[in-house]
């Protein structure tokens, strides 16, 4: 798996961030950056539930702030694990040092919480 930064347009700037859980389950972070704010989705690729899929959800706030849109999409990622299959956690991220809107310490940091 790879970390993806790209221009969706001259403005817009995207970091895509891979995360698996213990399960086998997939979920991409997309964080994109507006004329200085940010906003961000989560792309769910459930194949190993009873009904496997794939869904995008929004994640809130839209905000100043990279991390806050990491937080809330860590946190979806977590709510949905609690729906849908308690056992099941988050095991590794995939985001490495060079990435431009989270560093590896504000990731860590997030996940201790």
């Amino acid at each position: 798996m790879t970390t993806t930064v790209f221009s969706t347009t001259p403005l817009s700037d995207v970091h895509d961030i891979d995360v698996t859980t213990t399960k086998g389950r997939r979920f991409i972070i997309d964080i994109y950056k507006n004329n200085g704010d940010f906003d961000s989705d989560v792309t769910v690729l459930d194949r190993v539930s009873s009904n496997p899929g794939s869904w995008i959800y929004k994640t809130n706030p839209a905000s100043a702030s990279a991390i806050d849109n990491f937080c809330a999409a860590v946190q979806l990622i977590q709510d949905y694990l609690v729906q849908i299959d308690p056992q099941d956690s988050i095991k590794d991220i995939h985001n490495p040092c060079n990435t431009p809107f989270i560093c590896v310490a504000d990731q860590n940091s997030v996940l201790a919480h």
